[in-house]
């Protein structure tokens, strides 16, 4: 197979959708694939082994979920491409077929067949004589489903070497961090942060409420500008916003004095706004983060912090 083919097969795996909502099944697992290869690990990883590995990144980097199913991007890869097999297919079928079961194969039933599954054995040996291939193939598979404020912490959850990630902004609207930046004063609307070195702002960045991955326009009611601390603490759910423009920290954050400082007082805050004559977030994009990225439950805010306005 040639590196191209398999690029193109990779990278563009069918992703279910349903509406605005995200389902990064097979992205992550592509990328636990990955970085086994470049690890050396054997062709054919084991679906229990998988089955914990996916599910917490699934807690970590999807959407909160009540419940979380590994198995189904294990079992449907099979379905995108010539890339991915399961050499206990036809068994398993059969077993399914014999519980008079269709569609999605049951955890259970993986678990006790004992299945594993990988890239085929031409593509395996592709990836792992080609790192670089693998470079890209990843990348692009990290530019295409998250933030790049998520990126390193992905890769380290799935134990990949470092990857450099070059992101094509051509699609992008290029004045899209200067407009935020400016229009909120040069400051992070959580903790006001205003920092300079010289003529230009230090750790401020401008964020996507609803991710440009996700199909987030590089709008004014879709920016905020945020300190490098709370962009990546909002990417990764631990903040977010509720529909009267307060700040929403998750119960989940929990730390010591420093986490109190930087963090959760800010809990039932207002965010500080825009000027005046220019478009706050929107509450449709409000509305995306907190059901696909913000980790609730939200923490309640203190009283001294719900009278603020």
């Amino acid at each position: 197979m040639h590196s191209t083919t398999i690029a193109n097969q990779l990278e563009n795996v069918t992703v279910w959708r349903k509406g605005a909502q995200r389902a990064p099944h097979k992205p992550l697992l592509l990328l636990l694939a990955l970085a086994a290869v470049q690890r050396k690990e054997p062709r054919l990883q084991p679906y229990e082994l998988i089955d914990g590995q996916l599910r917490k990144l699934l807690i970590e980097f999807g959407p909160p979920r009540r419940s979380y199913h590994p198995e189904y991007p294990f079992w449907r890869l099979q379905n995108d491409g010539d890339f991915w097999e399961i050499p206990q297919r036809r068994e398993l079928e059969e077993a399914r077929s014999g519980r008079a079961q269709s569609g999605d194969m049951p955890r259970s039933l993986l678990q006790e067949y004992h299945a594993a599954g990988g890239f085929t054995e031409p593509v395996y040996q592709l990836l792992a004589s080609n790192p670089q291939l693998v470079n890209e193939i990843t990348a692009k598979i990290l530019q295409d489903n998250f933030p790049a404020s998520l990126h390193e912490d992905i890769l380290d959850a799935v134990g990949m070497p470092w990857v450099q990630v070059i992101g094509s902004r051509t699609e992008r609207d290029p004045a899209f961090r200067d407009t935020i930046i400016r229009i909120y004063e040069h400051r992070c609307a959580v903790c006001g942060f205003d920092g300079r070195l010289g003529a230009s702002d230090l750790a401020l960045e401008a964020a996507h409420v609803k991710w440009y991955a996700a199909g987030g326009p590089d709008s004014e009611d879709n920016g905020l500008a945020l300190c490098v601390l709370h962009h990546r603490l909002f990417d990764r759910g631990a903040l977010g916003l509720d529909e009267n423009h307060r700040i929403l920290v998750s119960q989940h954050v929990v730390g010591g004095e420093q986490v109190l400082h930087a963090v959760t007082r800010f809990a039932g805050h207002p965010l500080r706004q825009p000027q005046p004559g220019t478009r706050r977030v929107a509450r449709e994009y409000i509305q995306w983060h907190r059901h696909e990225v913000f980790r609730g439950p939200a923490r309640l805010a203190e009283a001294h912090n719900a009278s603020e306005s």
